[in-house]
């Protein structure tokens, strides 16, 4: 399969072209987590709001305190509410406000108040992108769909995010324009993408539980959706397991946060969800990125604007190489992208820390130059493994009656890792030094081995059959079993009710 045929195939280029547009929702998130990387580092910033490594933490991860709001509630209810796709707007206005509140002369309070609500807005917009990709691509790419949607457009904007922070970096004016436009940049972004959003469908299967009675809406949006008619036999095989498994689960099943608690086999699949997010973020590599810039200088790299530099030429290479997951995720599985993805970031990260122990000093700069490679290759490796492959397992292991509110969840796994390993790590990495980076060669190693043992593989199933993978009969097939019983017994009741008339004939002739 060539390229275009890979990312625009024939059968579902409508579908491509508009959740590819997703990537400009993904890419804001991105933007505002890399920019940060950028204005950690300005020496205006710092003495503007008298900056030390415990505030730095603040800055850097208090976002996540409200994200974790959002996936704790507020995001998998505004997203199952008013549809994936309002939930995405009103998410990208709350950053916008965000932003504003963060670049305006202020406080420090209200600088965190401004993260806050950032944050807030960025844990919603995730939620809501990666539920509406996972549910509108088809099966066979699904996992290709999500990944690049949410590594590539989050890519993108760190590289915006780099870039332009590092042509600010220049500009020393006294009213600290720099840091303040770098903030500002990233709005343009999310406007353009909630203008694009207008000209998008709605999820079907959020369509159908909304809307159960207007089947006919749902046919033609999934028909418009795969590019064909609602007569198109793919198509009607995929709406009669939407419309079976929606059938089956009204009668049996609880939806909502209630469903979650009430079911054991859906408490068990919420920590796969909690400890298939957490892949993402255990390895530290939100505290690798978050403090690239600093990372870079304490490693030796601290003349004029070198750390900057490096930084983004990272993020240029980290862009690209995301196309690596679209092209082997659904083809080798979830799995062994996860393993191999992490044993090249052990490899890399133990490189690192043996280096990093040996010349703690910096005085080496072969060595120096060998670090940065080491953590490349970690962000490089990341980009196409766990950054991807995380949200595309936990957004398709739920039954759509809790799938956003499980999802979201399910993110708090991520949230945990990150705020463990990126709150501590700048006063982490100014007790222990360079030996820090030995703690994420640990935690990469344990997480390689742990999907081995763990995490089942998800590629190639429908959204609506992944009961499978968990022992359990999936709802198309228990739907399909009970009308079939239905029928049986309206058959039987029907053949008992004529020899009852023929018996009652008999007796009136007979008399």
């Amino acid at each position: 399969m060539s390229l275009i045929e890979k990312l625009l195939p024939k059968e579902d280029h409508f579908a491509a072209l508009m959740l590819y547009g997703m990537v400009f929702s993904t890419c804001f998130n991105g933007y505002d987590a890399g920019i940060m990387s950028v204005i950690l580092a300005d020496e205006q910033f710092i003495k503007y709001y008298n900056i030390d490594s415990n505030r730095s933490g603040i800055v850097a991860t208090i976002p996540w305190a409200s994200t974790g709001l959002a996936q704790l509630f507020v995001g998998g209810t505004l997203a199952g509410a008013v549809g994936r796709l309002w939930a995405l707007r009103i998410a990208l206005c709350t950053m916008i406000i965000g932003i504003v509140v963060q670049v305006v002369p202020n406080t420090f309070g209200v600088l965190v108040f401004g993260r806050l609500l950032t944050g807030l807005g960025f844990g919603c917009v995730y939620i809501a992108s990666t539920l509406y990709v996972a549910e509108c691509a088809p099966t066979r790419l699904r996992g290709s769909f999500v990944g690049t949607v949410t590594q590539f457009g989050y890519q993108l904007g760190t590289l915006i995010a780099f870039w332009s922070g590092y042509g600010m970096s220049f500009h020393k004016h006294p009213t600290n324009i720099a840091w303040r436009v770098s903030n500002v940049i990233q709005i343009p972004i999310g406007i353009i993408f909630i203008i694009i959003s207008f000209f998008y469908i709605e999820s079907p299967r959020w369509l159908l539980e909304k809307y159960p009675d207007d089947t006919d809406r749902v046919l033609r949006t999934l028909s418009r959706l795969r590019s064909g008619t609602p007569n198109d036999e793919r198509i009607q095989a995929e709406f009669h397991e939407l419309y079976a498994s929606y059938k089956y689960r009204k009668e049996h099943a609880v939806p909502g946060y209630l469903g979650i608690l009430k079911s054991p086999a859906l408490r068990k699949r919420l920590l796969y969800g909690l400890y298939a997010t957490g892949l993402q973020q255990v390895g530290g590599i939100a505290a690798v990125t978050m403090y690239a810039v600093l990372i870079y200088e304490s490693l030796g790299w601290n003349s004029g604007s070198q750390s900057l530099a490096i930084n983004g030429i990272q993020s240029v290479l980290q862009l690209f190489i995301v196309l690596v997951n679209t092209f082997t995720v659904d083809k080798y599985g979830r799995r062994a992208i996860l393993m191999a993805g992490f044993a090249i970031q052990s490899l890399a990260l133990l490189v690192l820390s043996i280096l990093c122990t040996r010349f703690a000093d910096n005085q080496s700069k072969p060595a120096a130059v060998v670090e940065v490679a080491m953590l490349f290759i970690v962000g490089l490796t990341y980009c196409w493994s766990n950054g991807p492959v995380a949200p595309a397992i936990a957004s398709e292991i739920f039954p759509q009656h809790v799938r956003e509110k499980a999802f979201a969840l399910s993110l708090l796994g991520q949230t945990g890792c990150l705020l463990a390993l990126t709150q501590p790590w700048p006063t982490f990495h100014d007790e222990v030094g360079q030996k820090s980076y030995w703690l994420l060669f640990s935690l990469n190693v344990a997480a390689g081995i742990s999907v081995y043992f763990i995490l089942p593989e998800t590629n190639n199933i429908s959204l609506e059959r992944m009961e499978q993978i968990f022992g359990h009969l999936d709802y198309v097939t228990a739907g399909e079993i009970e009308q079939e019983k239905n029928e049986i017994n309206h058959l039987e009741k029907g053949s008992a009710e004529s020899i009852g008339d023929v018996q009652i004939r008999e007796k009136d002739l007979s008399v």
